[in-house]
């Protein structure tokens, strides 16, 4: 994907995301599942803008790096000038000392050529000689102009790369800077989302504890209620009884058979513990799968240090661009290739989940099995409209260690984020 084409896509997403934070704010009144769906929305919407915010990053590294790599050819070249004036300056002076030994003087000059010669064969030879050397020089010397000339034009072929490529830098930039405000705004509007939810399932559950409290009190009062008219009753029968017993006697006073005795049941009505079922209704580990779910290879040691690697930073929170490692998680920030670049020892945005899945696929450990995954593979996703736009490590079980917004790095289900697409080894 072209530069421009990228950027017209951070564009669209700039516009979404401003218009979600130019949206109206839910009311408190608003039920907590009315706003957990207005947060739903916006953590999608969110998600899909740090992912952009990461490629529009990603582009601003690649044209800087090429800045940088077209300075440095500039620095070779002006080395090389310099080098190459220096030697025209030598062979200059070397060829202007020869000729001013041969014709200062003119015909002394000759006159010492002939003295100098044993005879005429040596003179034409000494003329020859003398001849050749200054030819030789000369050609020297129009060699190194030629390079010199070359040298410079290139120098000036890349002075105009070097202005296009600043310019480039400079429209990466704004882009960047731009993407990163509204994706720093979005997180803010999902944070204050985030509150309100929160409160609202708050206020929810005080009005529900409060309803259930005057719930209890009212049951009470009936019960209250209830509880005097039975006394009231059973004392105006018991007056009523003790009238008629002055008539009747004992005889009606029956005997105490009549409650039953033991027709209460005893307490294997209840049954026995058995009925809870032993613990092995609940399936033995067996039913996690295990690591099976994942492939069955023993880690290589490679990917074990990377593994290693990558646990020590968990905890960490989310970035958009890279990594920067403070030696604490606390204070630490990945990307979710930076994850995989400080995992694989690599300096800071080296990668892109897109060229992670290149050198994969270039290996030919690609699969789109997700039971062939082995630990320490790299897992790939189709991403905030990216393919792949997410990656993380593959650490069995069916998780991985990966970085997303709002959650930072973690060990998660491998399908926590949607859009698999497959993956495999890189060491």
């Amino acid at each position: 994907m072209s530069l421009r084409t990228r950027g017209a896509s951070v564009a669209s997403a700039i516009v979404l995301t401003l218009g979600l934070g130019l949206a109206p704010m839910p009311a408190l009144a608003a039920t907590s599942a009315e706003l957990q769906s207005e947060l739903d929305q916006a953590e999608a919407q969110l998600h899909s803008l740090y992912s952009s915010a990461e490629q529009a990053n990603n582009d601003l590294v690649s044209v800087t790096n090429d800045l940088n790599e077209t300075n440095a050819q500039i620095d070779q070249l002006e080395t090389d000038i310099a080098d190459q004036q220096v030697q025209l300056a030598d062979t200059q002076k070397q060829l202007g000392n020869l000729i001013a030994m041969q014709y200062k003087g003119g015909e002394a000059d000759l006159l010492t050529l002939l003295l100098n010669s044993a005879d005429f064969n040596e003179l034409i030879t000494n003329v020859h000689y003398a001849s050749s050397i200054a030819d030789q020089k000369q050609e020297a010397i129009d060699q190194i102009k030629t390079l010199t000339t070359s040298l410079e034009e290139s120098r000036s072929s890349l002075e105009e790369q070097k202005t296009q490529q600043e310019q480039l830098v400079s429209d990466q930039q704004a882009k960047t800077d731009e993407v990163n405000a509204a994706a720093a705004d979005a997180q803010a509007y999902y944070d204050q989302l985030s509150d309100e939810v929160k409160q609202a399932i708050a206020a929810e559950e005080e009005a529900a504890r409060k309803a259930a409290e005057e719930e209890a009190r009212q049951a009470a009062e009936e019960a209250q209620r209830l509880a005097e008219q039975e006394a009231a009753a059973a004392a105006e029968q018991e007056q009523q009884a003790q009238g008629g017993s002055e008539e009747g006697g004992s005889a009606n006073d029956g005997g105490s058979t009549s409650n039953g005795g033991s027709s209460n049941g005893g307490s294997t009505d209840n049954g026995g513990s058995s009925n809870n079922g032993g613990s092995s209704s609940n399936g033995g580990s067996s039913s996690n799968g295990g690591s099976s779910s994942g492939g069955s290879s023993a880690p290589t040691g490679s990917a074990s240090a990377m593994v290693a690697r990558a646990y020590n930073i968990i905890g960490s929170g989310y970035s958009w661009s890279g990594y920067v490692w403070t030696g604490s998680p606390s204070s630490s920030y990945f990307t979710c290739s930076g994850v995989v670049d400080y995992a694989l020892g690599l300096p800071t945005n080296s990668n892109s989940p897109e060229t992670l899945y290149s050198q994969v696929v270039s290996r030919g450990t690609y699969t789109t099995n997700a039971g062939s995954l082995k630990y320490g593979d790299l897992v790939f996703y189709r991403y905030g409209g990216r393919a792949p736009g997410h990656v993380g490590i593959y650490v069995g079980n069916g998780c991985v260690i990966d970085s997303v917004p709002g959650g930072g790095v973690q060990v998660r289900s491998m399908y926590f984020v949607n859009g698999f697409m497959g993956g495999g080894s890189i060491v």
